[in-house]
């Protein structure tokens, strides 16, 4: 079984899965594809958060691939720059990607599989191209001015100067490039060499910290989860910086309450389903960030 927010990854997952790779294999291909298909919402220079139950029983692992900053990012250098908070958008907002190091080391203790394997349909829809699917381009459309503001972003995500539509074909050959790559060389076609090369020098040259060391030592965790039960449930959730917090603060909150008894689209169970969301999000923005 394999659920993915796009069917092109949920059709390599269950491709995986067919061809003998296991529950791994099929996550960090139908991953890797949606960072093809579905650019607006992921990427090979994103984060990679982790829940994993070998065999469907006994403990829950979790990984937490998500990116680090740059070294020299400490506070004192923003403050004294007059920053006050990190934007949005820049060389600033750029974390080490913790996606790759994340895939190829789940794969190495967890998978049937290598990483060539995993990125083979990923590089596929790179290369030759994937159809554009509806809820892509209108998501696609809404980051058109953010995206004309770089020429390399532009270029590749702007084709004919603009947004593509639902239905139209778009490739990408330079990140097939950049996968076959890491499909070659693993880990380290990502963190070291010409692909952290380029990188780096984009980011430095906007005005990013970011180093070479950053890239070579970047390294995901194991963490502990966190949890809660709820009637009778045993919730597991990332810990801190991830948000998963949220979700389980919503059910303590609803767990107060009888919602079997109300009616399921009644306006009283969407008060009360609304309202541990602003709680839980409310204590989200004001609690929860990264440990270290």
């Amino acid at each position: 079984m394999a659920a993915t927010s796009h069917p092109l990854a949920t059709l390599a997952a269950l491709e995986m899965l067919r061809s003998g790779g296991n529950a791994m294999d099929a996550a960090v291909c139908a991953a890797a594809v949606q960072a093809v298909v579905e650019p607006q919402s992921t990427g090979i220079g994103g984060d990679c958060f982790v829940l994993y139950c070998p065999n469907g029983q006994g403990e829950v692992l979790a990984f937490n691939g998500s990116g680090r900053a740059p070294a020299s990012a400490t506070a004192e250098w923003y403050l004294d720059r007059g920053h006050v908070e990190l934007p949005e958008s820049g060389p600033h907002a750029v974390t080490v990607p913790g996606a790759v190091d994340a895939w190829c080391r789940l794969l190495e203790k967890h998978g049937r599989k290598g990483i060539d394997a995993a990125l083979a349909p990923a590089i596929r829809y790179a290369e030759q191209g994937y159809v554009v699917q509806d809820r892509v381009a209108f998501d696609w459309a809404e980051s058109a001015a953010l995206l004309a503001a770089d020429e390399h972003a532009a270029r590749i995500f702007l084709p004919d100067g603009r947004a593509p539509q639902a239905g139209e074909l778009h490739r990408q050959p330079q990140l097939a490039d950049t996968l076959r790559i890491v499909s070659r060389r693993g880990r380290a076609g990502f963190y070291e060499g010409e692909v952290a090369d380029d990188m780096v020098s984009r980011l430095r040259a906007l005005g990013g910290l970011h180093a070479l060391e950053d890239f070579a030592a970047t390294k995901g965790e194991y963490v502990r989860p966190v949890g809660t039960s709820y009637r009778g449930y045993d919730i597991h959730q990332m810990p801190p910086n991830n948000q998963g917090l949220t979700a389980l603060i919503m059910l303590n909150v609803l767990s107060g309450f009888s919602l079997g008894a109300l009616e399921p689209n009644g306006a009283e169970r969407f008060h009360l389903e609304i309202e541990a969301g602003r709680l839980a999000y409310q204590d989200r923005d004001n609690f929860i960030g990264d440990q270290n």
